[in-house]
């Protein structure tokens, strides 16, 4: 059977309703821009480097925003069998996860851009900023959908959520106490989007500082891919 993307698109809309109604993954979208808004407006006074701010901001939101919405809702749908009354209207298994995975694309790009705006940068480098953050962040999409193939239900998909989040997450964040914290950050899906996203407000984004992280996230990308179609043929989203 094809790839419809008619149903696709029915599919979005229901998933973008329910993420809605969802209060975790709602409040998980929230807390990044929470911390944007606490350390712009009500922390302004606390000296802090405009990088680092927003590598903390984006990393977070990257991992949380990411991860969360794919697993969660795909396990909390696997948990339901709702696949099972899906199938009646011949919904494959596939455009049911790459609807998941839409959805949260969206919902991560809207969050990036309110991020972005909030940390007061260039705007004439937003429509590289998306193209960044949209490819930076398919393995981690990704691979919160194979976590949410992996999960039998909601909780265990919170209980595999959370590593998974703080070793892409922490990297980051500590990348700069020392030499090998930094090589290991380096090394992350997370921090290359980062990494790539202040190369580009400092100026420099078409020099050959860019190359090492671009190739990187191409490879998370494959691996990410790699993962999520083992884990779809050996689970598929119903059993």
């Amino acid at each position: 059977m094809g790839i419809s993307a008619r149903k696709i698109q029915i599919l979005f809309k229901k998933d973008f309703k329910d993420i809605l109604k969802n209060i975790s993954i709602s409040i998980s979208m929230i807390i990044p821009l929470f911390f944007a808004v606490l350390y712009k407006y009500l922390f302004s006074d606390i000296p802090m480097p405009r990088a680092y701010l927003l590598m903390l901001v984006l990393a977070l939101n990257l991992t949380m925003t990411a991860v969360m919405i794919p697993a969660t809702s795909i396990a909390e749908e696997r948990e339901k069998n709702t696949l099972r009354t899906l199938a009646l209207s011949n919904v494959s298994g596939f455009e049911f996860c790459m609807a998941k995975m839409l959805v949260t694309s969206f919902f991560l790009l809207v969050t990036n851009i309110i991020i972005f705006l909030l940390m007061g940068e260039a705007v004439k480098y937003l429509p590289a900023f998306i193209v960044i953050t949209v490819i930076g962040a398919v393995p981690l999409i990704v691979l919160g959908a194979a976590v949410g193939l992996a999960a039998r239900d909601q909780m265990t998909a919170g209980v595999y959520e959370i590593p998974l989040m703080l070793v892409f997450l922490f990297p980051t964040i500590f990348s700069d106490m020392n030499s090998v914290a930094e090589k290991i950050a380096d090394l992350t899906p997370c921090n290359t989007v980062v990494e790539m996203v202040l190369i580009l407000t400092d100026g420099n984004f078409l020099s050959k500082e860019t190359l090492f992280p671009a190739v990187v996230t191409l490879a998370w990308i494959v691996v990410a891919i790699g993962i999520f179609i083992w884990l779809f043929r050996r689970k598929g989203v119903d059993n």
